[in-house]
């Protein structure tokens, strides 16, 4: 079996100045963590960085755990562009980077003011990750699509990692499964259940032998909100009153008891994870769900009580 990795995602600090992401990155590094990413949003409501920008400061200020957006929306970003910036990171932090991707799905006001149709958010993912994965061979490229027409472009930089850094897709439409099994290099859904998982991952395969790709080489991975409390109950709750005052929104979680969220005590974070370890997923990411002046209390805790059953 594949050593299990763990991971936190960065957002809602209490400081977002360059001092307060590089505490949070060394932080997280030193507590022993193997990925340290951040979420993009747009019109959430939510204080948040620019994660590009944010994993080049993170890049810069740890040595060893691995970066990423989780995920970048990619139907938004022009993928020459992009592809220019997520070589540049992959060389500034010696390899270490994880490219996320998503298609956005819930975001349509932001995606008016970014001047892209939502119907169009799923072929722009597809013709970008083509262009993307060709410039990242670091040879000349011609494209000529429905949405970008270039003749002959050499990325300056290519990344480190060969053929390119790995590629998480986060959704889990079927569009996104598609593509994922077609282009990408990981599976990154966020809280879905175990028998969830199952369900998605038979697709991927299916698509996957379709393409002529081996999905066992795919990492499976999932993504998880938690909150370490004396009780299920109170962890539900005070992820609902912090999630509401994050997104300026009413949030609320099913109260079912099904391993979609690491809610409880250590023992009960534990067995969460547990659950999805039994169905082959390798990498696990954190989202915390307290408010900001708790988060680094709750991360401490995470490594030093939820982990410990896996070390």
């Amino acid at each position: 079996m594949a050593a299990l990795k763990f991971g936190i995602s960065f957002h809602d600090t209490s400081n977002y100045d360059l001092s307060g992401v590089i505490r949070y990155g060394q932080m997280v590094e030193e507590l022993g963590f193997d990925s340290l990413w951040i979420t993009e949003n747009i019109h959430s409501g939510a204080e948040a960085l620019e994660p590009l920008i944010t994993l080049g400061v993170l890049a810069s200020h740890t040595e060893r755990i691995a970066i990423g957006p989780s995920v970048v929306l990619l139907p938004l970003r022009n993928p020459v562009g992009l592809a220019h910036a997520v070589a540049t990171l992959d060389r500034i932090s010696g390899g270490r980077l994880i490219l996320g991707i998503g298609a956005g799905g819930d975001a349509v006001e932001g995606f008016e003011a970014y001047g892209v149709p939502t119907s169009e958010r799923g072929r722009r993912c597809d013709e970008a990750l083509q262009i993307i994965t060709q410039l990242s061979t670091g040879g000349p490229v011609s494209h000529a699509g429905r949405f970008y027409r270039f003749a002959k472009y050499t990325l300056g930089a290519p990344p480190v990692q060969r053929p390119h850094p790995p590629i998480w897709v986060g959704g889990t439409a079927r569009g996104a499964l598609r593509r994922l099994a077609r282009w990408c290099d990981g599976f990154l859904p966020q809280s879905i259940t175990p028998q969830e998982y199952t369900h998605l991952w038979s697709q991927i395969q299916t698509d996957a032998e379709e393409f002529g790709r081996d999905a066992s080489k795919i990492t499976k991975a999932a993504q998880f909100y938690y909150s370490l409390a004396a009780s299920k109950e109170e962890a539900r709750r005070i992820a609902e009153e912090t999630l509401s005052n994050r997104y300026k929104s009413r949030v609320s979680f099913p109260t079912d008891d099904d391993n979609r969220f690491a809610f409880g005590t250590a023992l009960d974070c534990a067995r969460c994870i547990e659950s999805f370890v039994k169905i082959g997923v390798t990498h696990f990411v954190f989202s915390t769900t307290r408010p900001p002046s708790e988060v680094p209390e709750q991360i401490h805790r995470f490594a030093e009580e939820v982990l410990l059953h896996f070390k």
